[in-house]
């Protein structure tokens, strides 16, 4: 009986290393399917391009909030360092930003499966090297996965407030997508947190101001343009299903993740407060919900790549759950989510 007990972890794990090489296969399929890649690689070294030629960032007109191909809608320092790979030919460029992304992506699945017990960790893998949205964000040479690494890096420093906040503000800099966050930190009592990330993001700001003064006024523009915009609204209302369509434009459904990103991060950071053992599932909760402050957040796919920590957290809560009927009800249904 012991050693059947014993040998039962060592079958699961090596089942799982089977369906990790086959869903690596499948997810490596899906990568190759998606050809052409660096939609979104382009604009950004089209904008390094522009720098370098000492031309505007921004268009006259933009369009708001998916442009034409090309068209760059981040912030000024955000192209800089793609002025490294502006000058070779945009292949030579996707190549190096794919595995670029690639590594970052490899690096946040390490972060988040080492913890699993060691039999689920090669099913855990399986179910992260075929996630679309991390595929498609590899494809398209998005800042995404960027911008989660650095989230994540963030919280693992949190108990250093000088690096936490400089690491977390650079990664509102690079998208303003974990915003929420800040509100998250506050209100779990990491104020220090807080105020390093406002103090840098100030001066880098102030700093981009005078660096960037030519394309500083686009920039704000462009930030009230995307405010302004009812393309995300025309866009949903004409998305099948019709039912969610219509409840999500209604006076209701459209505020509805806006206010469920801000409770995750405000309630969510005043729990951790008061239950330091589940913090970093709390924040991994509002880190998921960071993208949908706004309603753009629905339309672009990729942002689920920030639901990756909290869907590996919540398996390892499930994992080590005492009645196994709960545990395998959890892990189901995280697998039907996923």
């Amino acid at each position: 009986m012991k050693a059947e007990a014993a040998r039962r972890p060592r079958l699961v794990w090596a089942a799982g290393v089977v369906v990790m090489v086959l869903a690596g296969l499948a997810g490596l399929g899906i990568f190759i399917a998606k050809e052409p890649y660096g939609y979104d690689l382009w604009a950004y070294v089209l904008a390094a391009r522009h720098l370098i030629a000492g031309e505007p960032l921004y268009a006259a007109h933009p369009e708001v909030p998916f442009g034409p191909f090309g068209e760059y809608h981040y912030a000024p320092p955000a192209a800089v360092p793609f002025m490294l790979l502006a000058p070779v030919p945009f292949w030579v460029a996707t190549v190096i930003w794919i595995g670029i992304n690639a590594g970052v992506a490899a690096a946040i699945g390490w972060y988040l499966i080492r913890p699993l017990p060691r039999d689920a960790r090669p099913w855990a893998a399986a179910a992260f090297v075929l996630f679309l949205p991390t595929i498609l964000e590899i494809a398209l040479g998005n800042l995404n996965l960027l911008t989660l690494g650095l989230c994540l890096w963030a919280w693992e420093l949190r108990r250093r407030s000088a690096a936490a906040g400089t690491v977390l503000a650079v990664a509102i800099g690079v998208k303003l997508l974990p915003l929420t966050l800040v509100l998250f930190y506050l209100a779990s009592g990491r104020w220090r947190v807080v105020a390093w990330t406002i103090a840098v993001g100030v001066a880098g700001l102030v700093v981009t101001a005078v660096v960037f003064a030519s394309d500083f006024p686009a920039y704000v523009a462009l930030l009230l343009a995307l405010m302004d915009s009812h393309w995300t609204a025309d866009l949903i209302a004409s998305t099948p299903p019709a039912e969610v369509a219509a409840f999500l434009g209604s006076p209701i459904g459209r505020w509805l993740l806006p206010v469920a990103s801000l409770a995750t991060a405000i309630l969510g950071g005043l729990a951790a407060r008061r239950h330091a053992r589940d913090e970093t599932h709390l924040h991994h909760l509002a880190l998921a919900f960071a993208p949908y402050l706004a309603s753009f957040g629905l339309l672009w796919f990729p942002y689920l790549v920030t639901a990756l920590p909290l869907m590996a957290s919540t398996l390892h809560r499930a994992l080590h759950l005492p009645r196994p009927g709960m545990r395998g009800a959890l892990t189901a249904a995280l697998a039907l989510s996923w």
